[in-house]
């Protein structure tokens, strides 16, 4: 089956550690049942080691003599059908939401390779695992591990497509796949792996979904808002067959969001609305990472002092003073894909400033990453006169393919996962590998 571009082979490799996360000391541990091999002599002495840097060496203490060695490498098996909770070699601290407002450390569990090496005298880690593998951890780093066997068989699908497509292919250049947060796939390992949640990973095995004879580029995002956006509001390139703009219920109402915010805004019919989850443990179904909510719909106020530390540290623009903001695209799901600021610059003079992009424009507007770039001013008619600014938006993510809440939504009301598939990107097929 021809893909999109990508992996040539049934393993991935996956960025954990990174030099950007300034991490210098990690510790490494597994059960004595778990068989750990390497290329460290002594290893099958110890269940326990803490790395930290020496002279850009990897400095190896819990052992019976400490040492140093340029590189490490540790494995363990990473056959899907073996996998259980927990099992793997567990790497802690681990940086999950890497540069979003809900960044924390935790611990992981990986099975497959770790190859550890020191990067500007940094930590950098990747583990390579098998595809199945791989897909079957995703599913509960992305979603909880009570969320219905659907959305997970749903949620596996997809990750695979996304994995074996890799159309992004944005960290090659540095020597891995994909990295382990969001800007690819969340991936925590088997750290909240479940008997099943792993069913409907081994139930899919090598199922994708293909378009023109290739695996789709399975985009997908926390919630849509109520309205899935088409791909060319977000990215470059033109349409997408498949990523198209739709509403996400039962039905498809006339027309787009685009003029009509209201009339997103008091959607209550949509699969991912907040009214669907009302009477169920949204917590147990959602990320270990997230924050607690829905994120159907939000307000956020933000100080224009915070706005122009962000215009300064992304644009090099210093200001005085912002007295508008003009939005002037928006996509199908209302998502601005391009706004002006209108202000007064350093020398005392009137400027406008281009604020461009879905994700450019998340950033311009929050002190970390704002949910997404469906909103609208609140305070539109003061915002001259106020220090701040207010925002109403729905959603949470770029909303284009999958929304993952309204997936949740869709299995809550019993519906099979290859229905969902087929609501969230029409005109594609199902094939297995």
């Amino acid at each position: 089956m021809p893909i999109s571009s990508g992996l040539n082979n049934d393993h991935i490799r996956v960025g954990i550690v990174l030099p950007e996360d300034n991490i210098q000391n990690v510790s490494l541990s597994w059960s004595p049942e778990l068989k750990v091999t390497g290329n460290l002599s002594g290893i099958e002495t110890t269940q326990n080691l803490e790395l930290s840097i020496k002279s850009g060496l990897i400095r190896v203490g819990g052992m019976s003599v400490v040492k140093d060695v340029a590189e490490l490498t540790l494995s363990s098996s990473d056959a899907v059908e073996l996998l259980t909770t927990k099992s793997g070699i567990r790497l802690e601290p681990v940086i999950a939401g890497r540069g979003f407002h809900w960044e924390k450390m935790i611990a992981v569990d990986l099975p497959g390779e770790l190859s550890i090496t020191v990067e500007n005298d940094q930590f950098k880690i990747i583990n390579t695992l098998d595809i199945e593998a791989y897909v079957a951890c995703v599913a509960t780093s992305e979603m909880g591990a009570e969320a219905p066997a659907d959305l997970l068989a749903a949620q596996t699908v997809v990750a695979r497509c996304w994995s074996l497509a890799l159309a992004e292919a944005k960290h090659v250049a540095e020597g891995f796949d994909v990295c382990n947060d969001d800007c690819c796939q969340r991936y925590q390992g088997t750290s909240f792996l479940t008997p099943h949640s792993l069913k409907a990973a081994v139930e899919t095995q090598g199922e994708v979904l293909i378009y023109d004879n290739r695996i789709i580029d399975a985009r997908y995002s926390k919630n849509c808002g109520g309205m899935v956006e088409a791909y060319e509001t977000v990215w470059d390139g033109g349409p997408v067959p498949y990523l198209i703009p739709l509403w996400d219920g039962p039905e498809q109402l006339p027309g787009q969001a685009v003029d009509d915010f209201e009339a997103l805004w008091n959607y209550e019919d949509a699969y991912c609305s907040s009214k669907r989850f009302q009477t169920v443990n949204l917590a147990g179904m959602l990320g270990n990472v997230d924050e607690s909510g829905s994120y159907s719909r939000w307000e956020q106020r933000i100080s224009k002092a915070a706005i122009l530390e962000n215009l300064k540290k992304y644009s090099g623009v210093i200001w005085q003073h912002i007295h508008g903001i003009r939005i002037m695209e928006r996509g199908p799901s209302a998502r601005i894909k391009y706004l002006f600021l209108d202000g007064i610059d350093e020398s005392g003079q009137t400027a406008e400033q281009l604020v461009k992009s879905e994700y450019g424009i998340r950033q311009m507007f929050s002190d970390s990453f704002l949910y997404s770039s469906a909103f609208v001013i609140k305070n539109a008619q003061s915002l001259k006169d106020d220090d701040h600014v207010i925002l109403r938006g729905v959603g949470w993510g770029h909303g284009v393919g999958l929304c993952q809440m309204g997936a949740l939504g869709m299995a809550l009301d019993k519906i099979d996962y290859k229905a969902i598939l087929a609501h969230y990107y029409p005109g594609t097929t199902f094939t297995t590998l």
